[in-house]
C-alpha cells in the first residue's frame, strides 16, 4: 500500500477546505426553517462537483478519510455533536472502499464514492432526530428563536430522517454528475485547443 506524501496531503487539505465550504453555502438554506429538509440535497449539490475535480487527484487510500475528519471536526465543533466525527470517519472509510474497487481512477466509482460519504448527511441530522430535546434547547440557547425552532420542527419530524438523508445523497450523485460534465467540458476545450 502506498502511503500519502505531501502533495496528497495539501491536496487533501484544500480539497476538503474547498468541500466545506460547498457544503457551508449549502447548508445557508437552512436559516429558512421551511427548507431544512432540503438542506443535505443543497450540499451534495454543491459539494459533489468540487468532490469531482478531487477525485482526479486520488490515487491511494486515505484521501476520502482525511476530508472526512476534517469535516467531521468542522461540523462537531460547529455544533452537530461529538456523534459527527466517528459517523463522518465510518462514512469515508466505506468511501473509500468504493473508490479502491475502481482503482482510484473510475470517474463512476468516484460518483458512487461521493454519494455514500453523503451518508455524512445523517451524521449532522442525528441530534435532531435522536436526541431532539436536547438539540432544541441547545438551538435557543444558541439564540434562535423558539418561532424558527417550532418551524424547523414542524418540517423535520422524526419520519423524514431517511428521506432527508436520501435527498442528501442524490444532491451528492446529481452534483458529481454536473462536476463530471464540468471536468470532461474542461477536457474537450483543452484537446481543441492543441
Amino acid at each position: 500500500m502506498m502511503k500519502l506524501n505531501v502533495r496528497d496531503l495539501v491536496n487533501a487539505g484544500a480539497f476538503s477546505l474547498l468541500t466545506v465550504m460547498a457544503i457551508w453555502v449549502g447548508g445557508m438554506i437552512g436559516f429558512i426553517p421551511v427548507a431544512m429538509p432540503f438542506v443535505p440535497f443543497a450540499c451534495g449539490l454543491l459539494s459533489g462537483p468540487v468532490f469531482m475535480l478531487y477525485s482526479t487527484k486520488i490515487h491511494r487510500f486515505g484521501m476520502i478519510l482525511v476530508m472526512g475528519v476534517v469535516c467531521g471536526l468542522v461540523f462537531s465543533l460547529g455544533g452537530h455533536g461529538a456523534v459527527a466525527l466517528p459517523l463522518i470517519i465510518a462514512v469515508s472509510l466505506l468511501s473509500e472502499w468504493v473508490m479502491k474497487k475502481g482503482g482510484y481512477n473510475s470517474p463512476k466509482q468516484a460518483r458512487r464514492a461521493y454519494t455514500v460519504f453523503m451518508l455524512f448527511a445523517a451524521a449532522n441530522l442525528l441530534p435532531l432526530f435522536f436526541a431532539r430535546d436536547q438539540y432544541i434547547q441547545s438551538l435557543v440557547d444558541r439564540g434562535y428563536g423558539v418561532d424558527f425552532v417550532d418551524k424547523l420542527v414542524a418540517v423535520m419530524p422524526n419520519w423524514s430522517f431517511v428521506p432527508v438523508v436520501l435527498l442528501g445523497m442524490l444532491g451528492g450523485y446529481l452534483g458529481c454528475t454536473i462536476g463530471l460534465k464540468l471536468i470532461n467540458k474542461h477536457a474537450r476545450a483543452i484537446d481543441t485547443e492543441k
